[in-house]
């Protein structure tokens, strides 16, 4: 009868029980409201099992007035309205990464019918309501529901999305919560790093211009339109120094290893572009390898005026075999070091990621007592296509990256053409591989502005992928834009920057 009342239904049985035994002796709205709706004498004798001989307990308790009752079903109401927007938050938090922005050949994310507001008994009425936000960090103690929405949106459906609900461990997972969510996935950058990351993006840019105009036709495996690579080692590096690496080992195959070597690793100009002036096979015979297989090693100097170790390892043509290379050099320097204060670092193609067996093969390592490393930073140049296949002919999986959630690890999915965004997941990966001694990877969307080589014409094979990057203006001119938009850089220091690094490899070619 008075189930319509939830918990309260009790309390309003033995009124209305109260009622029917003297009437007088409840309040008059009451009264009115059982006398418009008389209950039958079977309803009553159901109620007593039959025996209506038998009197009640009746609570003779002066009972709340309407205007409380309602208080008490108001407060209700608001605190199942509460638990929908807990559940609307968490599935932000697993799903929204399903509609980050993520691609910048501009693919939209997909429609997202799971984070919709009726799905949650929600819906815009409820916008401009407020809300306690208990547990979402970045937020004062309430908000509305609109800007409670704008904040997820912008931490979990913006330049990053992330899969990290799956961490089995509450620390670490609070911890990268936390860590998101009161930044909104966002950095903030002073003006040295903001220009240190256009720096950087210039002498990426301009290298692979010059080696194309150059020496034309000569193999380089380009890394343009994946630039953003070089400024997130740059800070990647700075960031590791400053969390107590004392060295990092490089694992990486052939896509962009030049450009690594002189603008990470600083390897001299002269002795690169003698690599690409020597066109006598015969005297080489017997004396080395492929200018793009080539290690390296360098002291580097932060910022802070730390000194780190870098070195790239030697690399063959078999994709990812360097792998366990890498992690095998890490593990026996850190018997003589601090595990923390050496880390693997492993670039990755998208292709080969999900391609080769070598990959899951290595990381299962990675929890093993006698290999660990400590956890490595897997970085996946996500070009959106191996040789000539798109990713929808070549795997099976939404992600090139999800062999890697066997780990139960983080994963940041990054806008490539967004370098602000890349660095923000570079600085979460450094301080998460320190806290936590985990795998992390980061899958940066990108995509090659020629060919697998500068031999390959990937228009004959991709003609739709290419008539889209085609229009497109270089990572570096869309960071510029933004720049000289916000009022941080003005169009001549652009240039500037763009003329001082043309005239150093002018001079390093004479």
């Amino acid at each position: 009868m008075f189930e319509e009342f939830g918990i309260n239904a009790g309390f309003v049985e033995d009124l209305h029980t109260q009622f029917l035994q003297s009437p007088a002796s409840v309040p008059d709205e009451w009264r009115t409201f059982f006398e418009g709706n008389k209950v039958s004498t079977s309803n009553g004798a159901a109620r007593t099992n039959g025996s209506a001989s038998v009197p009640r307990a009746v609570a003779h308790v002066p009972p709340p007035p309407p205007s409380e009752l309602d208080a008490v079903m108001g407060v209700t109401a608001a605190v199942a309205m509460q638990g929908r927007l807990y559940q609307l938050v968490n599935a932000y938090r697993v799903r929204g990464h399903l509609f980050a922005r993520i691609d910048p050949l501009g693919s939209p994310p997909a429609a997202a019918p799971e984070l919709e507001l009726a799905n949650f008994g929600l819906g815009p009425q409820e916008l401009d309501t407020s809300f306690l936000t208990l547990g979402i960090s970045g937020l004062p103690e309430r908000a509305t529901l609109r800007e409670i929405l704008a904040h997820l949106t912008e931490t979990y459906c913006g330049s990053i999305g992330v899969e990290f609900t799956h961490v089995e461990e509450p620390a670490a997972r609070t911890w990268l919560q936390a860590s998101m969510e009161s930044t909104r996935n966002r950095c903030a950058l002073e003006r040295e790093e903001v220009l240190r990351i256009l720096t950087r993006l210039t002498d990426a840019e301009i290298f692979e211009q010059f080696v194309h105009k150059n020496f034309v036709g000569a193999k380089r495996f380009s890394l343009e339109g994946a630039e953003s690579m070089i400024a997130m080692l740059d800070l990647l590096v700075e960031y590791s120094s400053a969390h107590g690496v004392e060295e990092i080992v490089i694992g990486m195959a052939h896509r962009g290893r030049l450009n690594v070597l002189v603008n990470i690793l600083e390897k001299n100009l002269r002795e690169v572009f003698a690599a690409f002036n020597d066109r006598n096979p015969e005297k080489n015979l017997g004396r080395g390898d492929v200018k793009y297989h080539l290690g390296h090693s360098f002291d580097r100097v932060t910022a802070s005026g730390k000194k780190i170790h870098l070195s790239l390892a030697f690399n063959p043509s078999h994709l990812e075999f360097v792998n366990p290379v890498v992690e095998g050099r890490v593990r026996a320097k850190q018997v003589r070091a601090k595990r923390s204060g050496i880390v693997p670092l492993l670039i990755h193609g998208d292709a080969a990621f999900c391609g080769q067996g070598i990959v899951p093969e290595t990381l299962n390592l990675t929890g093993l007592e006698g290999y660990s490393t400590g956890g490595t930073i897997h970085l996946v140049v996500n070009n959106q296509i191996g040789f000539t296949t798109l990713p929808s002919d070549s795997r099976s999986t939404r992600y090139c990256t999800d062999i890697a959630r066997m780990l139960k690890v983080p994963v940041f999915h990054v806008n490539g053409e967004d370098p602000e965004a890349v660095i923000q997941v570079a600085r979460l990966a450094v301080e998460y591989r320190q806290r936590f001694g985990s795998d992390v990877v980061i899958d940066m969307y990108c995509y090659r502005k020629y060919g697998h080589n500068e031999g390959d014409e990937p228009r004959f094979t991709q003609p739709l992928m290419y008539s889209v990057i085609d229009q497109k203006p270089t990572v570096r001119e869309v960071y510029v834009r933004k720049l000289v938009a916000t009022g941080q850089v003005t169009r001549e220091q652009a240039d500037e920057i763009e003329h001082a690094r043309k005239a150093a490899l002018d001079q390093a070619l004479e």
